[in-house]
């Protein structure tokens, strides 16, 4: 009776500890077609950070950048290139105003414009005196076509793991979003 207990036990708190899936929680597509990544030549603006977490918005960008260089090939537009000319027109990224965005494309000459805003991140936190929260991330990416009239855009979130025991390595904000952007960007091209 007692290790059949404590074998429950043990398998409930094995299946509590798991991240979840990245889920997509909304997508519009602007009046455009599906987006084809592969090859584009892509312009990754400045995407804007968690509230109270700036560096979020920075790190997320550049695993955007990775996960578009790595799995779709693009011609990726010098992101200094793209913060010089924001800095230089005082530009910041917004869905409801496309003329600037439609000119920095024409500009530096990209197909696709890609940015976004984590728009919650939790770290993972340990407290003795209260059960361990996991790493939380919502995530929102935005995609402007050079040749659409509106902008796609998609969102989600995903639950990071806690880690096996205190001594463990503590989840990132970086563990949690790779995957969730991993998955708009897949959405994007849907």
């Amino acid at each position: 009776m007692i290790r059949a207990f404590a074998g429950s036990v043990l398998l409930v708190a094995a299946l509590s500890c798991t991240s979840t899936a990245p889920t997509i929680t909304s997508a519009s597509s602007g009046g455009s077609a599906p987006l084809s990544l592969q090859g584009s030549r892509i312009a990754v603006l400045p995407f804007s950070g968690a509230p109270d977490r700036p560096e979020t918005g920075r790190a997320a960008r550049d695993i955007a950048v990775s996960i578009l260089v790595q799995r779709y090939a693009v011609k990726l537009v010098s992101p200094s290139k793209v913060d010089a000319y924001l800095k230089e027109k005082s530009i910041t990224p917004s869905e409801f105003d496309l003329e600037p965005l439609t000119a920095l494309a024409a500009t530096l000459e990209a197909d696709i414009l890609v940015w976004g805003q984590v728009d919650q991140f939790t770290p993972y936190h340990f407290d003795r005196m209260a059960p361990a929260t996991p790493p939380y991330v919502e995530l929102t990416l935005f995609a402007l076509p050079s040749r659409a009239s509106g902008v796609k855009k998609v969102g989600g979130h995903k639950q990071g793991a806690l880690p096996a025991t205190i001594w463990s390595r503590q989840p990132t904000f970086q563990d949690v979003a790779q995957p969730l952007i991993a998955e708009l960007i897949s959405g994007l091209a849907r």
